[in-house]
């Protein structure tokens, strides 16, 4: 068990996830079962080395985050389509608990039609993630505010450790790696 364990998104518990299990409590163990499919799967040393479809919400959210405007609109799909897989997942894992044991008389489909606030729920719900980063506002004025001085030259390390301290309390929750590192260096401005 590592510490990324309790993380509530290495988890799956996305707003979207929450809201299911509370409206339809069936579903709390076919979560269960699907999780543990997905952890199998996931990469090495926990999973076979494929992919584990809640760390796929997680790392395009992270790429997201730190993509240009134009690219964020591709991560985005990206991770509305991982979220609703795993929504589905989830409903079939359930599903398959349900109609199993009585030697599956009715198709998925069907069961979805009978659930009809499922599809509904997932259409609606699975664009709620926070999509921009939230920054202390006091903090980017003083930012700003040493940025404009004009003795900033003077200033300069502590200009630029500051920009690092800033980077690297907003991004706090990347893993290291290229993602944190192409991050923080974009907050420098380019004329430094």
């Amino acid at each position: 068990k590592c510490q990324d364990d309790d993380d509530p998104f290495i988890k799956g518990e996305f707003d979207v996830i929450k809201e299911l299990l509370e409206k339809f409590p069936a579903t709390v163990e076919g979560k269960k079962k699907i999780d543990r499919v997905l952890d199998i799967c996931g990469p090495t040393p926990k999973g076979t080395g494929l992919q584990n479809l809640r760390e796929c919400v997680i790392e395009t959210k992270w790429k997201y985050d730190v993509a240009s405007e134009d690219k964020q609109v591709g991560w985005k799909g990206l991770i509305l389509d991982f979220m609703e897989r795993y929504f589905y997942l989830i409903c079939f894992a359930t599903y398959c608990l349900e109609e199993g044991p009585g030697g599956y008389n009715h198709s998925f489909s069907w069961w979805m039609d009978e659930h009809k606030d499922l599809r509904s729920m997932i259409d609606q719900g699975k664009d709620k993630l926070e999509w921009y980063r939230t920054v202390d506002a006091a903090k980017l004025e003083h930012l700003k505010d040493m940025m404009s001085a004009p003795n900033y030259k003077e200033n300069l390390g502590t200009l630029i450790r500051t920009i690092y301290d800033f980077a690297f309390v907003t991004y706090a929750d990347l893993p290291r790696g290229p993602i944190k590192n192409n991050s923080m260096r974009g907050w420098l401005p380019p004329h430094f």
